[in-house]
């Protein structure tokens, strides 16, 4: 029983040294800890169940994404807690598994259907998954708590690729009119002009934004295209060169196509 008790009690002092990496975000440390824990133990008791949950925040610390769920997993059969649904939740995102990550989040939204982070987290899932229709019903929600500048806009972004020119242009519009000063909703009003051809409304859009900020260097890459497309070669090879010139690279194919020969 002596050594038995002097075992328990020297894991016990290994844990609580690997909590404290672990606190100090020494994954690697804590991880090396753990890692010597589990394949100790024959068998591991629903109260040290935890070092599952803490082996796999080391995982995900480390960016070992693929670990950190088998270990996340295994504590959830246990322990489905909410904590470690969470960080699976996070895991997930992680290594693109959208379906499984939305599960999880669904969850936590049925518990608490107001929780605005957990609403805007859903709508960026379901943005990446391409399940426009559904982002907006979040979106839409969303507004009722908060009507911001940046969520109206993502509203017409998600117009924009349902195809609906029209009506994400619409949003942008309001967005400008009510904040004049979100740079972003310029980019994406002008983004959306130049692929539908709209040169000069494109250019309208950028013109604005230029005014709010003089330096943006997207907007000046628009500028740009838009310039040249309306057959001002020369004042829009300026643009590209000036960003190309500022470490913008995309700019590089316009300039090869437009602008050679050009001063």
């Amino acid at each position: 029983m002596l050594i038995a008790q002097a075992s328990k009690d020297k894991n016990a002092a290994s844990m609580a040294q690997a909590d404290t990496l672990l606190s100090k975000e020494d994954y690697a440390g804590a991880l090396a800890i753990y890692n010597k824990l589990i394949e100790q133990a024959k068998t591991v008791s629903d109260d040290d169940y935890a070092v599952y949950y803490k082996r796999a925040f080391c995982y995900y610390g480390l960016e070992q994404f693929d670990q950190a769920l088998k270990d996340i997993n295994q504590y959830i059969q246990k322990k489905p807690e909410a904590q470690a649904k969470l960080l699976r939740a996070y895991i997930n995102q992680e290594l693109g598994n959208y379906e499984d990550q939305l599960k999880d989040i669904n969850e936590f939204i049925t518990a608490q259907p107001a929780n605005i982070e957990l609403l805007q987290w859903r709508a960026s899932v379901y943005m990446e998954m391409e399940r426009y229709k559904d982002a907006q019903k979040d979106i839409h929600n969303l507004l009722k708590y908060q009507d911001s500048p940046e969520l109206k806009a993502y509203l017409g972004l998600t117009y924009y690729y349902l195809n609906d020119a029209d009506s994400a242009l619409l949003i942008f519009d309001e967005v400008i009119a009510r904040a004049p000063d979100h740079i972003q909703t310029y980019l994406y009003a002008a983004s959306l002009s130049l692929e539908q051809d709209a040169y000069a409304l494109a250019l309208q859009y950028v013109d604005q934004g230029l005014k709010k900020d003089p330096t943006n260097n997207t907007l000046l890459f628009y500028k740009g295209i838009a310039l040249v497309e309306l057959d001002k070669v020369t004042e829009g090879c300026r643009c590209l060169s000036k960003v190309f010139a500022a470490g913008f690279d995309d700019a590089g194919d316009y300039l090869k196509s437009y602008c050679y020969g050009v001063d």
